[in-house]
């Protein structure tokens, strides 16, 4: 009886186990680290930085990092850009926001405008600072309600705040 009621017991552990809890944080961290190497290289070589999301067709689960040496917003051919995926999550539109905005991926005033509606961009200056609050949305390809994560970025500073939705309401999550 003790064996059949640990093998009960595990069974159940591993079911409530949800590897993609710890993939969704991780996506957002890597996001944060991102933002956060975009900002110092933006400092440091006194050169504007945008971050452009796919989120579009086989892209939509990558972010462009691109050296604008000629601040057009645009990529050139002597402009440094680098791709970086995210891991099994993809840019998705909740169904409410954090910030009460319309529901897209990306949401708030210090987004690039001009750019198409698939692939908004953050701009962040030499100086460091962005035009405006940004708040991101990254979900799973399943569109799992409970996997919804954001990222709210703050311009002036580039500060980045993690928020889950894992409980069905947006809660803000200790680093």
């Amino acid at each position: 009886m003790v064996i059949t009621f640990i093998a009960v017991v595990a069974g159940w552990a591993v079911t409530r186990f949800n590897s993609m809890n710890y993939r969704m944080d991780a996506n957002v961290r890597m996001l944060q680290n991102l933002i956060i190497g975009a900002q110092q290289t933006a400092i440091s070589r006194n050169v504007p930085v945008q971050l452009m999301f796919d989120a579009s067709g086989d892209t939509a689960m990558r972010v462009r990092v691109l050296l604008d040496t000629d601040d057009d917003g645009q990529v050139s051919m002597n402009e440094v850009v680098s791709y970086r995926p995210l891991d099994g999550a993809r840019f998705l539109a909740p169904a409410t926001t954090i910030d009460a905005a319309t529901p897209a991926y990306a949401t708030g005033p210090g987004l690039v405008s001009g750019r198409p509606a698939l692939m908004q961009a953050l701009r962040i200056a030499p100086n460091g600072t962005l035009g405006g609050d940004v708040v991101l949305y990254i979900g799973t390809v399943a569109n799992r309600p409970y996997d919804l994560r954001a990222l709210s970025i703050t311009g002036a500073t580039a500060r980045t705040a993690f928020w889950s939705n894992a409980t069905g309401s947006w809660r803000r999550r200790a680093y």
